[in-house]
């Protein structure tokens, strides 16, 4: 009787012990008890990932400053995972360097010495960490090396950035605050993340990048303005006193001249004028491209304007010019850029239209006045359409071209019909000619957007 109380009292005193013990590692250890058990009993997930993408990564995708955002992906990962610490490593210009840190920073180190785990790490191509380093036996020929690495940047867990199969970074993370190990969720989460960071990274590089070329062509815009504006200058004034010499040359003014000499002459003020247009032409389209002109807006009679501008023209005997606007109501703009735009129209028309006819018409369209000019000449080649209203382009080029011209008329008419809000495009057959159509306000206006089409 008294062996079975013994044997009762110290089974009582055995599992009472058991309970104390149990429940005071369940107490110690409670936190990590209840990740365990909704992570593999209940499958809970550990991140939001709804609500990190949501948050985290659409911020990050909207920085467009470099320096900002490396700092912004640091504190994104560290506040996910939590960890206190975190480094981005990026290749630049060939070389890997520390670009920010967060936390406690990376100790100095020579890149050299960690040259092969970065090798790895862009063939492995996920996140790896420390304790898959020391137990797995998957990582022993990279250990070394890999623990070296950890060492020297204080981390517990290496993302890779990986962008188009190339290692552009490695964004490596510190301990975790709650004591848990990197397991393959979270480094699952990091990969993710990782990729996610390359393409913010990549956007932010672009961005910077085009800001940087816009502001070398500003400056070249600048430049060039500067330069057609002197060229202008420097050229205008001797030009003009050849072409005033020679016409009082032509005239008798220093002395009888012969047929010949007249000839001669006659080809130097030609030249001369041509010479001079276009290089006024040139000073247009510098001033169209700057963008910084306001219009003189006024009522203009478009049939009077255009029969004027005609007159400058001498189409061959066999091209006969036909002008069919008549009932047309007045249109509004700017006189001065309206007549440079049905100059360089016209002009362009007569020039490629060694034979046939050349019509001008127009209609109404809305508020818009649609005037088309029609040729019978020689057409443009479907693959010389695409840059035809492009600065300096010509269907033909060459030092042999059979059609003179800087190629700068049709891009100075289409900014001058859309410095008038409206539009300006065109059809053409080869060998059967082309329509150029264009609108042009009805009505007063100071508007600068173009016309949709």
């Amino acid at each position: 009787m008294n062996t079975s109380l013994a044997i009762s009292t110290w089974t009582i005193v055995f599992w009472a012990s058991a309970v104390v013990f149990l429940g005071s590692f369940i107490f110690i250890k409670w936190g990590r008890c209840v990740y365990l058990i909704n992570k593999y009993f209940f499958h809970k997930c550990e991140y939001d990932y709804k609500e990190i993408f949501k948050h985290y990564l659409q911020h990050l995708n909207s920085i467009q400053d470099k320096r900002s955002l490396y700092r912004a992906i640091l504190q994104a990962v560290c506040e996910i995972v939590l960890s206190e610490s975190a480094s981005l490593l990026l290749k630049d210009n060939g070389e890997y360097t520390i670009k920010e840190s967060f936390g406690s920073k990376p100790a100095s180190f020579h890149i050299g010495g960690v040259d092969n785990f970065i090798k790895w790490i862009k063939t492995y191509g996920k996140t790896v960490c420390r304790e898959q380093l020391v137990n797995d036996r998957e990582f022993v020929k990279v250990k070394s090396d890999g623990l070296q690495y950890c060492v020297q940047f204080h981390a517990e867990a290496c993302v890779p950035l990986i962008l188009t199969g190339k290692l552009v970074g490695i964004i490596n993370i510190g301990s975790r605050t709650n004591g848990q190990p990197y397991d393959w969720e979270a480094r699952e989460l990091l990969d993710i993340l990782g990729g996610q960071s390359s393409a913010a990274i990549n956007n932010a590089s672009l961005y910077e990048d085009i800001v940087r070329r816009n502001v070398k062509l500003q400056e070249l815009d600048r430049l060039k303005s500067q330069l057609l504006s002197n060229l202008s200058h420097e050229f205008r004034t001797p030009l003009n006193s050849v072409i005033g010499l020679a016409e009082l040359m032509n005239d008798g003014g220093d002395g009888e001249v012969n047929e010949g000499q007249k000839n001669h002459l006659g080809m130097i003020v030609d030249s001369g004028k041509r010479l001079l247009e276009t290089i006024q032409s040139m000073v247009d389209l510098a001033k169209l491209e700057a963008n910084h002109l306001s219009l003189n807006v006024k009522r203009i009679n478009l049939q009077k304007m255009i029969s004027k501008v005609a007159e400058n023209y001498k189409p061959s005997e066999k091209t006969d010019l036909k002008l069919s606007i008549e009932g047309v109501p007045p249109i509004y703009g700017d006189e001065q850029w309206l007549g440079k735009l049905f100059s360089h129209v016209l002009s362009n028309a007569i020039k490629y239209t060694p034979n046939g006819e050349i019509i001008v018409n127009a209609e109404r369209s809305g508020e818009m006045l649609k005037v088309v000019v029609k040729d019978t000449g020689i057409g443009i080649e479907p693959e010389k359409q695409k840059a035809i209203f492009e600065s300096f382009n010509q269907a033909h080029i060459g030092v042999d071209r059979p059609y003179e011209g800087a190629g700068i008329g049709l891009a100075i008419s289409k900014k001058v019909v859309e410095l008038h809000g409206g539009r300006i495009w065109f059809s053409s057959t080869p060998g059967k000619g082309s329509n150029f159509f264009f609108t042009l306000p009805l009505k007063p206006t100071s508007l600068k957007t173009v016309e949709l089409s």
